[in-house]
C-alpha cells in the first residue's frame, strides 16, 4: 500500500511539474536473473523499460548533456560488476552512462576490477572518481578529506590515461568544506544526490541526479518529466551538512 501511494504521488507530482528539461538519472548497478551483486542493482528487465520510456518522452540518452532541454545522462555509482556483466546491451544502444569509481572497491567482490574498467572505457563508458573510501566526505578532517579527494584523482588518471575532474560525493553527503576541499583538489564538476534539472546548477559546480534505481515505468516516467523537484528540500536537509556535524 504504501509503494503504491508514493508510486501516485510522483505520477501526481511529474503532471504538476512536467517539464523536458535535460536531467541526469541514476542508479547503482544493472543485473539479469542469474547474477545480482548488490540490493540495490536494477534488473535489466526494468532497466530496458527505462530506456524505452526515455525513447517515448523525447529523451535522448547522452554520454554528457549539452542541450537545456531532452537529454538525459545515466549515472552508475560504485562500480559494481553488473554494468560490465550486460555492457553487450548498452554498447548496442549507444549508452554510454558515466560510472563514479571508489578507489578501495576496484576489484573487490561484486565490483569491477581494473582489466574490465579499461575494457569498458574502451568502449566508450566514461569513468570519474567517488572518491577513495567511499565514506561519507564530511566526517574526514582536513588533512583526511584532502587524501581521499587527491589520491583518488592520481590513481584514476594514471589507470584511465586521462584527466579526472568530476567527482561524485560518496553516499550524497556534502558541506561547503567539501565543496571547496574539492575545487581545491582540482574537481570541476561535482555530483550530488540532489534531485532536480541538469542546468540548475550552482555557481560551485554542483550538479543535480535523480535516483531512479528502484522505480517502476509509471514512477520513471514521470521522474524524468519533472516529479523530483518537490522533493529538494527534503533530500538537500538529509545530505547538506554544514558545518559539518560529523568530523
Amino acid at each position: 500500500m504504501l509503494h503504491k501511494i508514493k508510486e501516485l504521488a510522483f505520477v501526481l507530482s511529474g503532471k504538476l511539474n512536467a517539464n523536458t528539461k535535460s536531467k541526469i538519472v541514476f542508479y547503482h548497478d544493472v543485473h539479469s536473473p542469474e547474477k545480482r551483486y548488490t540490493d540495490m542493482s536494477t534488473s535489466m528487465d526494468i532497466f530496458i523499460q527505462h530506456i524505452e520510456i526515455l525513447k517515448a518522452e523525447g529523451y535522448t540518452p547522452v554520454a554528457k548533456i549539452k542541450n537545456k532541454t531532452n537529454q538525459i545522462q545515466i549515472n552508475f555509482d560504485d562500480g559494481f560488476k553488473g554494468i560490465y556483466d550486460n555492457k553487450d546491451y548498452f554498447v548496442k544502444h549507444n549508452l554510454r552512462p558515466t560510472i563514479f569509481l571508489a578507489i578501495s572497491l576496484i576489484g573487490q567482490e561484486g565490483y569491477m576490477n581494473a582489466s574490465e574498467i579499461l575494457e569498458l572505457q574502451d568502449l566508450g563508458f566514461i569513468f570519474e572518481s567517488h572518491a577513495y573510501a567511499h565514506e561519507n566526505l564530511t566526517s574526514f578532517n582536513d588533512e583526511d578529506l584532502n587524501y581521499e579527494l587527491k589520491a583518488s584523482k592520481a590513481y584514476l588518471e594514471d589507470l584511465l590515461k586521462k584527466e579526472v575532474n568530476e567527482l561524485c560525493f560518496p553516499i550524497g553527503y556534502f558541506s561547503d568544506r567539501v565543496l571547496n576541499c574539492c575545487k581545491d583538489a582540482g574537481y570541476k564538476i561535482l555530483y550530488s544526490s540532489l534531485p532536480g534539472n541538469y542546468h540548475n546548477k550552482r555557481t560551485d559546480g554542483l550538479v543535480y541526479r535523480n535516483l531512479v534505481q528502484f522505480s517502476s515505468p509509471s514512477e520513471f516516467k514521470a521522474i524524468v518529466n519533472g516529479a523530483m523537484s518537490p522533493f529538494f528540500g527534503w533530500y538537500k536537509r538529509k545530505q547538506y551538512v554544514n558545518p559539518d556535524e560529523n568530523r
